[in-house]
């Protein structure tokens, strides 16, 4: 099996598939939703081709050989490194908004990069800022599309939610770890650029595989409390600068510039 490119295939055709189905030559897929994708709304047909990625890093050039209403067939013409990854993986502790603001900071998170997204019960979250079954399988629905989209090479996960003192306990494994306040906080840039010089290796070489974690809070504001066991945990409070930003607006915003600041 040959080893090339395969960017000529539209991003409108790249799909993320389970690890085991892409494991041989052959690819069948019992996907009712991917074949009425790939057959009524592409209108593909056998013989053309769509790009299949495991997730994991890899894609593969498949072309179709049989598209059923519940099923699709084909043949690995090709396999490559998926590419469209970041070197530095950021893990987005998100405080649970109100669905439509939460569901927007899934997207733009996962188009500009992030590895892993971890829904976070705030204090102050709102009662019915919940994540039940269904919102968890819809969000990873999102997440995998966005990704599609933006020809990212992996997959990134949503996890289960945590509370707030399990999120700062997990986040805090992290070689950096900051929490977006509103309050009176070193910049994010000035923390970057101090955490890079505090390297034994470098910048250059500390911004290799990174992995730094983001804890965001809700419409609500973050309570002293919560400052105080991030604190504990040694999470970093960091501001954006003296402008308000909205709650689904203030991580996008981070995220941008930590990847800037990183890559």
């Amino acid at each position: 099996m040959r080893y090339n490119s395969s960017m000529a295939i539209p991003n409108t055709r790249r799909f993320f598939v389970p690890p085991t189905s892409l494991a041989g030559d052959q690819v069948l897929l019992q996907d009712t939703e991917l074949a009425h994708q790939l057959g009524k709304v592409l209108r593909l047909r056998p013989g053309d081709q769509v790009l299949l990625l495991d997730g994991q890093g890899t894609a593969c050039t498949v072309t179709l050989t049989d598209l059923g209403k519940n099923h699709v067939a084909g043949r690995v013409e090709a396999r490559t490194a998926a590419g469209g990854e970041p070197t530095t993986h950021i893990t987005l502790y998100m405080a649970l908004l109100r669905a439509e603001r939460f569901e927007w900071v899934l997207q733009k998170a996962t188009e500009l990069g992030v590895s892993a997204i971890v829904p976070v019960h705030f204090s102050r979250s709102l009662p019915g800022d919940k994540a039940e079954a269904r919102k968890l399988e819809r969000w990873r629905r999102i997440v995998r599309e966005a990704a599609e989209q933006s020809c990212r090479g992996r997959l990134p996960t949503v996890a289960e939610p945590l509370p707030f003192a399990a999120a700062c306990a997990q986040a805090s494994e992290s070689a950096l770890h900051l929490m977006l306040w509103e309050g009176d906080a070193q910049a994010l840039k000035t923390v970057l650029h101090s955490w890079q010089k505090q390297t034994t290796t470098g910048a250059q070489c500390s911004m290799l595989n990174a992995q730094c974690s983001m804890l965001s809070g809700p419409e609500g504001g973050i309570a002293p409390e919560e400052l105080t066991t991030a604190a504990a945990h040694g999470i970093i409070p960091v501001s954006l600068g003296p402008r308000i930003l909205r709650a689904e607006t203030a991580p996008i915003a981070a995220l941008a510039a930590l990847l800037y600041e990183l890559e």
